[in-house]
């Protein structure tokens, strides 16, 4: 394998590796922010609570970050 092949190949192992550190981490203080924060109720009744959006917003970017980790 040339070097130039190899170098790329480790820059995009740590690209990834990053993403999806990266969204785990957001993922992790979208899920606190939901569970922890007391947010006033939604003026429209339409709407999801914030709380409950943020905890699902959470758990998605937490999938996404271990799909791209697994994809590597």
């Amino acid at each position: 394998m040339p070097d130039g092949m190899q170098e790329d190949m480790v820059e995009n192992n740590q690209r990834v590796t990053q993403r999806w550190k990266v969204m785990l981490a957001l993922s992790t203080i979208l899920i606190a922010l939901g569970i922890c924060v007391d947010w006033s109720p939604s003026q429209d009744t339409s709407l999801p609570d914030t709380s409950s959006f943020l905890v699902i917003l959470g758990v998605i970017l937490g999938f996404a970050g271990l799909l791209a980790a697994t994809r590597r």
